[in-house]
């Protein structure tokens, strides 16, 4: 009796592309041990005064991954001709209503954290991912995923002196809110409900399960 024929082909991993350049969340994947190119969008950032913080990071991650999109098949090469996955977020600060971008300079750093000091904040990040998959058939599907995650971040109280010496440290200059979770700005933490790793740029869970519904394979699933 004749054995039954296997199937010789091979299904590639997609190759991913992280539609950002912040270290932040460059370190995070490499973290899960994934290889990616790093290639990010080109696009302003601009915020609509009428939509909420959730409206808000969901339609400019999105914008994101659309915008990288483009440039990948406008590039070309054996990529835009392959199974690909586009990853991009966005992540803001809200404070009593307001989006607490990134200080303009050191006067605008130490007006931001001397009202997040003692109180409570959130921190809202939006997940868009894009796969872009071309059979033999020349035919390209394009499926999109999208997750949100908030996070609550309570600041203990500061003296004037300690949020002075912390901005003087130059982290705070290039990030949301005027801190950093994963640096020197933990010492002014008192507790975080929610996921630490999305106050950092990236919800890594809800990462994770998006990127895994496109065929990214991560710690071999």
């Amino acid at each position: 009796m004749p054995s039954a024929a296997v199937s010789s082909e091979i299904v590639q991993a997609p190759n991913l592309i992280l539609a950002s350049s912040s270290p932040r969340r460059i370190d995070l994947i490499k973290n899960l041990g994934l290889k990616f190119e790093i290639l990010p969008s080109d696009l302003d950032e601009i915020v609509d005064a009428a939509l909420t913080p959730s409206q808000v990071v969901a339609e400019l991650a999105e914008s994101k991954a659309a915008r990288v999109k483009e440039l990948v098949q406008e590039r070309g090469g054996a990529i835009a001709q392959s199974h690909h996955v586009i990853l991009a977020a966005d992540t803001i600060v809200v404070f009593e209503g307001d989006i607490l971008g990134k200080p303009v300079d050191r006067d605008h750093a130490i007006a931001m954290l001397s009202r997040l000091v003692g109180n409570t904040h959130e921190v809202y990040t939006g997940v868009h991912v894009i796969s872009v998959n071309q059979s033999l058939e020349n035919q390209t599907t394009v499926v999109a995923h999208h997750e949100i995650e908030v996070a609550k971040v309570e600041f203990r109280k500061l003296s004037a002196t300690e949020i002075a010496n912390y901005v003087d440290s130059k982290e705070p200059m290039d990030k949301a809110g005027s801190y950093a979770l994963q640096g020197i700005g933990a010492f002014m933490i008192n507790k975080i409900e929610g996921s630490p790793s999305n106050i950092i740029g990236l919800p890594l869970v809800r990462t994770i399960n998006l990127l895994r519904k496109c065929g990214v394979q991560i710690m071999g699933e």
